[in-house]
This record gives C-alpha cells, structure tokens and sequence, in this order.
C-alpha cells in the first residue's frame, strides 16, 4: 500500500493505492444488476486509459482493512484485469450515507435501484422528500415520482431489472406503478414489454379505466378513425375537391374497412 499523498492539511481526503484484497464487500450497495458488458467495457476502457476516478473506502477497525464506500464497478473492473491494487480516497464521512448519495447519483442506476436508494437514504437518515431533493440536487417531486415505481409487485420489478431495463423506460414503469390495481398493472406491464411509448401506455391505461378493450394498434386506429372524421367533415364544409391519389387510397382502405366490419 502506498501513501499517494503526503504533508497535506489533516482535513484534505488521503489518497491511497489500496490493496485490494484488503477491501471489504459494501453492504449498502444500492445496485444489485450489474451489466456485464458495461463493466467489460469500463474494463477496457481503463486498460488503455487509467483509472480515471479513485473509489471511496473507510477505514475499518481491522489495521489495514477498508470497507468499500462507493465505485463497485471500478473495483470489478479491477479485478477482471487481475490488478491487484486501486488507487482510493479514503473518507470520514458516514459511509453508508455516502454510498447511496454517490450510487443514485449516477445517471446508470435503473429506476428500480435509483428508486431503492432514495427509499433507504429516508428510512435510515429521516430525509423528507424535500431535503432528499436538495441533497441529489432535485426538486422534490423526482424524488416522489421515483419512489411511486416500488409500488409494482416484485415479480414485475424483477423482470424489469433481470431482462427489460434497457427496453422499457423509467417514465414508463411509473405510469403503470401510478396504476393501483396489480391485475391492472401486470397486464399493462404485459403490453410496455412489447414496447409501448408513454402516451401508448396513457392510452392503455385510459381503456383499462373505463372499461373500453383495445391493445395498442386498436387503440391507434381508434384515434385515427376521429382524425379522419373531423378531416372529412371539414373537406365537406369546404366543398374543396378529393385529389385522385387520395381518392385511390380511400377506395383500398374501404374495401380493407369492409372486411374489417365483416369479420367483426
């Protein structure tokens, strides 16, 4: 281990290389899925380029042991390469405090981690959403529409950690979390794995209200079908003149509209 800074103000952070089988594990790591070709990548990337950014560790009781604080995926990254050293800052402050701040933080964190931070940093330190906000540098209401999320079942949490992060928005998994009823949300948690936007999902949940059945295509001719009515009765208001292109197009469509009718 070799002191990387020496004859500084006893305040200043002390800059170490660590040795790091000396480090232990973190167990107030808000992240628990780790993507295995993001740190593959961050592996490379250090290879060629440094480590640009030490972690955080504190000093445990033990001489010469430290308790990991923040920056796991650097620490992994580490080991991949078989490097036996890190170079970390070690801190005085409440580490689990910390950790959490410095994890949710980080714009990589999904939203069911991102959401899990923010809830552990209330229920251990007392922090209202307000305060919480102005600690992450948010207003208020991130902090609260984060935590709605941890209203779904966990098997839904789970899926979207495990397989769906990277295909299903966080603004999308709020808007069913928003949905109180868990047949309603696993349902439209159903149709957001398929790949739904935000206002499809809107939609979605508006037919789920009131009733009304429809996927999301139904849903979208049903929009349709309104727009091309009030365009129709503005064209006969007019009196203005069908171009043949369009009257071509509208003769195919009432020929598929007619099957359509038929079939239903």
């Amino acid at each position: 281990m070799v002191d990387g800074l020496t004859g500084v103000s006893g305040n200043f952070p002390r800059l170490i290389e660590a040795d790091i089988d000396s480090i232990r594990d973190n167990p107030d790591q808000p992240r628990t899925v780790f993507d295995e070709e993001a740190l593959n990548a961050l592996a490379d990337s250090i290879e060629r380029y440094g480590l640009q950014q030490p972690i955080l560790i504190a000093e445990l009781p033990e001489r010469g042991t430290y308790r990991l604080v923040a920056g796991e995926r650097r620490l992994r990254a580490h080991q991949r390469l078989g490097r036996k050293t890190i170079y970390a800052i070690i801190t005085t402050g409440k580490p689990e405090e910390i950790t959490i701040i410095e994890n949710v933080l980080r714009e990589d964190l999904d939203a069911v981690d991102f959401a899990r931070g923010l809830e552990r940093l209330i229920e251990t330190h007392g922090y209202t959403h307000e305060a919480l906000g102005a600690v992450i540098g948010k207003d208020a209401t991130v902090v609260t529409k984060a935590l709605t999320v941890l209203r779904l079942p966990s098997d839904i949490l789970a899926d979207y950690q495990t397989n769906r992060a990277r295909a299903v928005s966080a603004s999308v998994l709020r808007e069913i979390a928003e949905t109180g009823n868990e047949d309603t949300q696993r349902r439209l948690w159903k149709r957001a794995s398929q790949g739904l936007t935000v206002q499809q999902l809107r939609a979605a949940k508006k037919a789920e209200a009131t009733g009304e059945p429809g996927n999301a295509e139904t849903l979208a001719v049903a929009k349709s079908i309104k727009a091309i009515g009030r365009a129709i009765e503005k064209l006969k208001a007019n009196g203005s003149p069908l171009p043949n292109i369009h009257r071509s197009r509208l003769a195919e469509l009432h020929a598929e509209i007619g099957h359509l009718l038929a079939d239903g």
